[in-house]
């Protein structure tokens, strides 16, 4: 994979975890009087996941910055 695409796919891939952080947020947190326990438990524990791939997205955006020559930001 070039540097340029996977910087391309790690940008693409935090926008969709922070936007699925957010939805799942929204239900554990907004939503949780209408569900049931479970899927509560479920959404949060979703949340944890969510937030470590979006930090791994982060990491391998760095590296394909760091590939292309780019400043690390």
């Amino acid at each position: 994979m070039t540097a340029t695409r996977l910087l391309h796919s790690a940008n693409t891939a935090m926008v969709v975890f922070l936007v699925s952080f957010i939805i799942v947020g929204y239900f554990a947190w907004g939503m949780e009087a209408e569900l049931p326990l479970m899927l509560v438990a479920v959404l949060h524990l979703g949340q944890i996941i969510l937030a470590g791939l979006f930090k791994i997205s982060y990491v391998v955006r760095l590296i394909a910055q760091h590939r292309l020559g780019r400043p690390l930001r």
